[in-house]
């Protein structure tokens, strides 16, 4: 049996506040590195870093890596959401979707008036614009236009998360079969990426409800915030993840 160590790292504070940024790569202000400075001076020795290709991860990941001899391992499948048409755009402008006319469906010409079309004109045709309140009640429904789903974005996290455990366990057992090692050196992993995916990972571990919303709605992960996970493999080959308070 062996226990291995995840640090879930989110990014810290934008340089530019008050947008929904999923691929948009915007850097980390000055409040920012140093909410990520705080958040892993007291980390045990990390063994392995992992790190979401966008900037506001990648930078620190880097540095951190830098200072500790680490080769950063940067992973696409640690990126956050992909909102589409909503990616980089102001939550005030979002949230009254009348002030962002690019996002209104685009109106028909008129034409000559016919019975048959009377009739057409007469069945509801105009659908309803997807919101972002409709998307954070219910983002297995509803897609932020010219975006990511949230299957194909759980997809894609799973991937990742997947990997990892199988990358411990067989680690575990390659130790096992080196009967002259004497002690085990623990695994203490680094993941910095973003709050939707740390969220994800969160609802995987906890057993919550998927597809649902409680991830989303319950569990807030703050800029710099760091979540300790411990992994467990036991002599079978299994590894069981848990959140460590």
């Amino acid at each position: 049996m062996s226990v291995a160590n995840i640090y879930l790292l989110r990014h810290g504070a934008l340089v530019q506040s008050g947008i929904l940024c999923g691929r948009t790569d915007i850097a980390l202000s000055d409040q920012g590195e140093q909410q990520l400075i705080e958040a892993t001076k007291n980390l045990p020795k990390i063994s392995q870093c992992y790190s979401s290709p966008l900037i506001r991860c990648r930078q620190f990941a880097q540095q951190y890596g830098q200072q500790h001899g680490l080769c950063v391992q940067v992973f696409a499948e640690l990126q956050e959401m992909n909102f589409g048409d909503w990616d980089g755009k102001s939550y005030q402008t979002l949230w009254q979707p009348e002030l962002q006319p690019e996002l209104q469906p685009e109106l028909q010409p008129e034409l000559q008036v016919t019975p048959q079309s009377a009739q057409q004109r007469a069945q509801p045709t105009k659908e309803k614009l997807t919101t972002l309140g409709d998307f954070w009640q219910n983002p297995w429904q509803y897609q932020p236009p010219n975006g990511e789903t949230m299957i194909d974005f759980t997809q894609r996290v799973d991937h990742f998360w997947q990997n990892l455990l199988a990358e411990l366990i067989q680690a575990e057992q390659e130790q096992k079969q080196n009967e002259s090692q004497s002690s085990q050196q623990q695994e203490n992993i680094l993941v910095v990426s973003h709050g939707g995916v740390i969220r994800y990972i969160l609802a995987k571990v906890l057993g919550l409800p998927l597809p649902g919303v409680n991830h989303m709605t319950n569990i807030d992960v703050p800029y710099g915030g760091l979540i300790h996970l411990q992994v467990i493999i036991d002599d079978s080959g299994n590894a069981w993840p848990k959140l460590m308070l």
